[in-house]
């Protein structure tokens, strides 16, 4: 239920109604490594969340196809921190640790006309 309350809040992000969500969720390999790639139509996004214990790190890096609003952010209580937050950017890479327990998500959101592929990189 609350991931569907996210997905509602989502949707309107901004004032701007959305048409889709795509949600995935972190599973790292035996490596700890995850790797996930999408295309994202217009007016979509796209938010990949995981949760892991306090104190964890996690290098991470995208690339999309076109400059897109792009962010970190995790839900604390009613609050959204926002760890990293960009307005346009077709890559970035950082090191995100997690200072809290609830789900870190990455989320992207396609403002363009055309479809757009992001490509993104996470390291334990």
């Amino acid at each position: 239920m609350k991931r569907l309350l996210t997905l509602l809040g989502l949707a309107t992000l901004g004032g701007t109604a959305f048409a889709a969500a795509q949600v995935v969720d972190i599973a790292f390999n035996a490596e700890g490594r995850f790797t996930h790639t999408a295309t994202l139509a217009p007016k979509e996004l796209l938010e990949v969340c995981g949760k892991l214990p306090k104190g964890s790190r996690v290098h991470w890096s995208f690339e999309a196809g076109a400059p897109l609003p792009f962010n970190i952010h995790v839900h604390q209580g009613k609050e959204v921190v926002y760890p990293a937050k960009l307005e346009k950017a077709e890559k970035a890479q950082g090191l995100q640790t997690f200072d809290a327990e609830p789900a870190h998500c990455w989320m992207w959101t396609n403002k363009t006309t055309a479809d757009v592929d992001i490509r993104l990189s996470l390291q334990r």
